[in-house]
């Protein structure tokens, strides 16, 4: 059984409001998300930081999602992924952000068709980069290595990975074949980034 988490924290410095509720196009960025995840994954858990406002998410999404607090405020994703993977009941999960509107769906199926067997799999560039908030994670494998490096007050998610034992890597030259554009792995973190996606979204 599938799962997905998507992570969308707080308010953004960059953006100065909270990313996953500005509207692109017709809708808040969180739903292009999440729709790109429906009837995909058995469950969804969204993760939102403790201090948010419950009532501002449940407005926008599907009664289907689940919506989630950090357990601890302050330690980034890697907190949310935790969060996220101890309410899931999936053996794997698809992690993704919450401002990356242009996930393609076929990059889902084939990231989670590679999952069987591996503790992760990872798109990563030709230069060693990883899309760690983009892969799939064995549930069970991810808590123990989650809870290792955050009690080592390791707080970035590549701590975590270098706790798993069984990664594919897969090579985005494999996922461009799916996504010749990449738009997957387009992230909005500005004000431009955010005009760039409106100029996108009218294209795609």
């Amino acid at each position: 059984m599938w799962g997905a988490i998507v992570l969308v924290g707080g308010k953004s410095k960059r953006m100065k409001e909270n990313k996953a509720l500005m509207s692109l196009g017709d809708k808040p960025l969180l739903l292009h998300v999440i729709e790109k995840v429906l009837g995909l994954t058995n469950e969804i858990k969204v993760v939102i930081g403790k201090n948010g406002e419950l009532k501002k998410y449940y407005t926008i999404l599907p009664s289907t999602v689940a919506l989630l607090k950090d357990y601890v405020e302050g330690m980034g994703p890697l907190a949310g992924m935790l969060t996220g993977m101890r309410h899931m009941c999936a053996e794997y999960a698809l992690v993704l952000p919450c401002d990356s509107p242009f996930i393609k769906r076929e990059v889902l199926k084939y990231l989670l068709n590679m999952a069987k067997g591996a503790d992760a799999v990872i798109p990563q560039w030709p230069n060693g980069y990883l899309e760690p908030l983009h892969a799939v994670y064995r549930v069970s494998s991810t808590i123990l290595a989650a809870e290792t490096a955050l009690g080592r007050e390791k707080l970035f998610i590549m701590d975590m990975i270098k706790q798993l034992d069984d990664i594919v890597y897969v090579d985005i030259d494999k996922i461009k074949k799916l996504d010749p554009e990449l738009v997957t792995f387009f992230n909005i973190n500005s004000q431009e980034d955010f005009k760039t996606a409106e100029d996108l979204i009218l294209k795609i």
